[in-house]
């Protein structure tokens, strides 16, 4: 008896539109998954996440769209990479939540935490006309626009005098370069 140990297994034979599409759209096949876990223990944000990075592979591979689209993890996650990093097969997390949030969004489904998608509208904004984000006007412009007016005002001297905070937004030497990004790149356009 010939038993392949290291076949991929498939857990939903009928369906699986949801696992073909992120393997197209991300080029990264959740189906090499190991389930070991290493992912969501680097994850930064897990504390916070409703689905740590393993549980959204898991959902992707169960064909569970709906649970995706509506988890916070989409709009929470900071695209550090640490769990590609520690992922004994590079399974691009990072990558899939991008897409499902984009998804997401087409679709009408927002955030369900106050001011996420305003945080970032305001970063791809800075990001587009500045080619980098600093903190200080995306502080001051989120604060303003989510009126939280003096949510960060006490911490701005002791930042401004050690030499933290730089009222104004460097660029980046050739910005056409980062605009063309956004104008190949659909899914940048959106958000």
């Amino acid at each position: 008896m010939d038993v392949d140990f290291y076949r991929p297994m498939r857990l939903n034979y009928q369906n699986n539109a949801l696992q073909d599409e992120i393997k197209a759209a991300c080029d990264t096949d959740v189906e090499r998954c190991l389930e070991c876990g290493k992912c969501s223990g680097g994850c930064s944000n897990a504390h916070i996440f409703d689905y740590v990075p393993r549980k959204i592979v898991q959902l992707v591979k169960l064909g569970d769209e709906d649970r995706l689209m509506h988890m916070d993890a989409l709009w929470i996650c900071v695209a550090c990479h640490l769990c590609v990093d520690r992922c004994p097969s590079q399974i691009n997390i990072p990558s899939i939540i991008d897409y499902m949030r984009q998804k997401a969004y087409r679709q009408g489904i927002r955030a369900e935490r106050t001011n996420i998608e305003l945080f970032h509208e305001l970063m791809l904004g800075l990001v587009k006309k500045n080619g980098r984000i600093s903190e200080a006007p995306l502080t001051i412009s989120f604060n303003l626009k989510s009126k939280q007016y003096l949510k960060d005002a006490g911490l701005a001297p002791r930042m401004f005098f050690k030499g933290k905070l730089n009222p104004f937004s460097p660029r980046v030497k050739d910005i056409s370069q980062v605009r063309r990004l956004f104008i190949k790149n659909p899914r940048l356009k959106e958000v």
